[in-house]
């Protein structure tokens, strides 16, 4: 993820609202159309001599908003920021599913409507929204998407059965709206946005809970929760039960391995998990990542054939790599990169190990909403370009995973055996909103290195195997004593390879 920072808020409060405004018009809409529709009619407020003076008494909207809104004359311009960048949450009554896994450069927000607030919102219907997108410039909110806005929020702060603050309101609007984009862009609060920065790239975090599937309740069941972990400060507590991860429903077809890994992923990124009470009132909680899980490369060699497993990508991969093969203290003349479960993580960090294999070959294609952003090649002299090599894969590989896959399989470098991979190939950009709020938006795709999209499709194996997975390796060597050797292959602490 690249951190960008903008340039400094001369007022934050009005800023920070006009960010919330901007992007509740782009999205926020779109989202809520997907919210269950309430089956019974909704009465509307009853005019009574103490409504009426409740409504009169009603603390009026943040002053930056109204003069954001009513007060600014169609040449009026707020500067609030410029952003560079290379590259919501669904409502809970929803009980069955959670969702229906470049940047912008910014400007200046110029609001050039010169129509009147509207006296009592609540009394006035909504103009529902033209079957024409109306297009807006960039740095600029539309008057429209403004004035319904504010209707809106007065209409919740006059009537909604218990007070809300401003703050929460457009807290949820801009969640709301970045949870619509697609499943990993995300608001950050001071909170998450701190977790975030305190990771190291490339970490595996979980929230601290164990999961089992109880037959006797048909669900599975959180039958522990840790201490002071990120699943007990959201308020989940053994004996919940959990419905749904993310976009994954969770049913007795789910096995345990599977429930693990969608619960874990990269330190500091956020779970939505639908939980209920005993099978009572499901309600969605948000979790973040922030328990780090230690992550050890292992390496071993059977009949002469070296498995290399390899967690998670981070910067210092590669040299964990070398060294784990110079700890075998034996020569091999085959290896297997095992990447099953592995969810990605600095993509520099693939392509290093790709570059062990190949010698300047396309690794992936990295594309924002402008097309090809850039194209990464292997770098360097191979040290292994004649090692024989395999890559097993599930349906948890992810990202990086993905990309290393991809690129040693179209390259004919490697044959990918297993099952299709999990498809998660988009990069997230780290944006703050001010010293204490960022967002997370995704900003591109990796395409492979022959320009097939991966994200949502995944990489499909040359060779499928089924079954338990605690088979597949046996299956891997079982096929590789046909696989013709050589040379074999010993490293020593130097490291470098030393072939005879």
């Amino acid at each position: 993820m690249v951190m960008q920072r903008l340039k400094p808020l001369s007022n934050p409060t009005f800023n920070r609202h006009i960010v919330a405004l901007a992007l509740w018009g782009i999205g926020s809409l779109g989202y809520a159309a997907n919210r269950p529709t309430v089956s019974a009619p909704v009465k509307p407020p009853v005019n009574s001599a103490a409504s009426v003076a409740a409504k009169t008494n009603k603390t009026a909207l943040t002053p930056a908003i109204t003069q954001a809104i009513a007060g600014a004359s169609s040449n009026t311009a707020v500067p609030i920021s410029e952003v560079n960048a290379p590259n919501g949450v669904p409502d809970a009554a929803d009980d069955d599913n959670l969702t229906d896994d470049g940047a912008d450069d910014g400007g200046e927000v110029d609001i050039t409507s010169t129509t009147p607030m509207v006296t009592n919102p609540a009394t006035q219907p909504i103009a529902p929204a033209s079957e024409q997108i109306q297009q807006v410039a960039l740095g600029a909110v539309s008057p429209v998407t403004v004035e319904k806005f504010v209707k809106m929020i007065d209409i919740i702060r006059q009537n909604y059965v218990t007070n809300v603050d401003d703050e929460s309101l457009f807290a949820n609007a801009m969640a709301g709206t970045l949870a619509a984009l697609d499943p990993y862009s995300e608001y950050l609060d001071a909170n998450a946005f701190e977790n975030l920065r305190l990771f190291t790239e490339g970490d595996i975090g979980s929230i601290g809970v164990s999961v089992s599937f109880h037959a006797d309740v048909d669900s599975w069941v959180f039958d522990d929760v840790l201490p002071n972990s990120p699943a007990a400060k959201a308020g989940i507590q053994r004996g919940n039960y959990l419905h749904q991860i993310n976009d994954n429903k969770l049913d007795n077809t789910r096995t345990s391995q599977d429930v693990d890994q969608l619960l874990t992923g990269i330190a500091g990124t956020t779970a939505r998990l639908l939980v209920s009470d005993k099978g009572r009132r499901k309600h969605l909680v948000v979790v973040q990542r922030t328990l780090v899980q230690q992550q050890a490369m292992s390496a071993n060699i059977i009949n002469g054939v070296a498995v290399v497993q390899i967690p998670v990508f981070q910067n210092n991969t590669q040299q964990q790599f070398l060294m784990a093969l110079t700890k075998l203290n034996q020569p091999f003349s085959v290896l297997v990169l095992d990447l099953r479960n592995n969810p990605g993580g600095v993509l520099s960090a693939a392509n290093d190990i790709a570059s062990l294999f190949m010698n300047d070959k396309v690794v992936v294609q990295i594309k924002n909403r402008q097309g090809i952003q850039e194209v990464m090649r292997t770098h360097g002299k191979a040290q292994f370009a004649d090692l024989p090599l395999v890559v097993l894969q599930n349906r948890y590989s992810a990202s990086a995973a993905e990309v290393l896959a991809s690129a040693l399989q179209n390259n004919q470098r490697a044959k990918v055996y297993g099952e299709t991979s999990y498809g998660k190939g988009s990069i997230q950009s780290i944006v703050p909103i001010n010293d204490n709020e960022a967002v997370k938006l995704t900003v591109a795709h990796y395409y492979s290195s022959k320009g097939e999209k991966i994200d949502g499709v995944g990489v499909k194996p040359d060779v499928t195997l089924t079954g338990a997975e605690t088979s597949w390796q046996d299956k891997v060597l079982a096929d590789l004593q046909t696989t013709k050797r050589s040379n074999q292959f010993l490293l020593k602490p130097t490291p470098t390879p030393q072939s005879f």
